[in-house]
This record gives structure tokens, sequence and C-alpha cells, in this order.
């Protein structure tokens, strides 16, 4: 990790954004399970029609990855954080494209559209489904190559 990106994180964490947490193999491995067991459940309720659950599903599978991209970095969001905090830490993750962190972004503005909605619901359709689906796919593989 680089030093302006130790920097970026130590400011999140003095503002209380994130905290620190020691990288615990164990945990990463169990989670990492997890992961794919939230990646196959959106696509099977993609198979069973349900577009609404399985983009729940897979919008879940695209933060918990990243979440365990952060986990290699030694930092968790806090409450205060948020999921708002995970879209900042991966803006300045260098292997990232600039466009995934964009995409992320996106897709949890649209994720709290579809779970808090103000008027009526959200559309949601396989495109933003695949998306979410491939960006957890992405930061999978980024969290696995840092921690190894």
């Amino acid at each position: 990790m680089h030093s302006n990106q130790k920097a970026k994180l130590q400011g999140l964490i003095d503002a209380g954004r994130l905290e620190s947490v020691p990288f615990e193999a164990s945990i990463f491995a169990e989670q990492t399970n997890s992961c794919s067991l939230f990646r196959s459940d959106a696509i099977f309720l993609i198979e069973k029609d349900s577009v609404q659950g399985a983009f729940s599903v897979a919008y879940t599978y695209m933060r918990k990855s990243a979440t365990l991209l952060l986990a290699v970095r030694q930092v968790r969001p806090t409450a205060r954080g948020g999921h708002r905090v995970i879209s900042d830490v991966l803006a300045f993750e260098p292997q990232l494209p600039r466009q995934l962190v964009i995409d992320y972004e996106k897709l949890r503005e649209k994720r709290n559209k579809v779970e808090y909605p103000s008027a009526l619901a959200e559309d949601v359709d396989l495109a933003l489904i695949n998306r979410c689906i491939a960006i957890g796919d992405s930061l999978l593989a980024a969290a696995r190559s840092a921690s190894s």
C-alpha cells in the first residue's frame, strides 16, 4: 500500500468513518465463502424472475466483496461511514478502474432508492444485477490478490 493511500485511510479513520481492524486470514476465508453464496443466490433469483430480490442480493455480494478488500487494508466502515465510505476507499485503490468505482457508487445510490423508496419503486433490470455481480467479482479478485 502506498503512503498516500495510507494517509487517506488514516484521514477516514480520524473522521470516524472507518475503524482499524486486524486482518484475520481465517475470517477472510469465511467471508470469501459467504460472498460466493450471495453471488449464487443472486443468480438463483434471476432464474426465478425475482428481479428486485436478485438486485438486492447482488448488491450485497458487491458490497461484501468491497468490504473484504477493506479488511485486507485493515479497516472497516463505521456506522458514520456506512456504505458511502466504501466508495470513498475504492476511489483510491490504484488497481481498480475508475469506471468500476463510479458504477459502484451509482449502484449504491440505486440500491438506496430501491430499499427506501420515496414514491414509486425504482426499476431494476438484469443489466444492473449483472453489473453488481461483475463488480463484486472484480472486488473479490482484488481482495484475494491483496491478501496473498
